[in-house]
């Protein structure tokens, strides 16, 4: 019984050891921007996370036919704000460039959120690309690309 247990761990833990890396002490300033910003977007702070996006900023999700520029996205917000509660999120950084100001990071996200009106469960998996950069000492989103791989609702 060990082995196949051993055999188990292993197979769950190879892909995280693959995708791992050690990043500089810079591209880490930039990964802790991200999960700042990450932060802001699961918080309680709508304006705050809003202020991420950069005025020149466009980027897509891989669900939509168009870009949408920051004025969207606080559309957006605007309408869907407070309507999920985020019961966790995880972003696992599997690359970083960096160019002074400029960064692109690309990452692995989970979230688990709860549907306030029906108290679904729903548990979302995906991946972005985020190019940010640094406005007065705050990682600003300019563009990004990604969206959802998988997502389960529970029943």
């Amino acid at each position: 019984m060990k082995p196949i247990v051993t055999i188990l761990i292993s197979l769950f833990m190879l892909p995280n050891i693959m995708i791992g890396q050690s990043f500089s002490k810079a591209e880490q300033k930039v990964i802790e921007g991200v999960e700042s910003y990450w932060t802001d977007f699961n918080g309680k702070d709508k304006n705050k996370w809003q202020n991420v996006f950069h005025d020149s900023y466009k980027g897509w999700d891989v669900g939509n036919e168009y870009i949408n520029t920051k004025k969207d996205n606080i559309k957006w917000n605007d309408y869907t704000w407070g309507k999920d509660e985020v019961l966790f999120w995880n972003i696992t950084p599997i690359g970083v460039v960096l160019h002074d100001d400029i960064a692109v990071v690309h990452y692995y996200y989970t979230t688990i959120s709860k549907n306030k009106k029906n108290g679904k469960k729903t548990t979302e998996k995906g991946k972005w690309t985020d190019v940010i950069i640094n406005d007065g000492g705050k990682w600003k989103l300019v563009a990004d690309h990604g969206g959802k791989t998988e997502s389960n609702t529970e029943e």
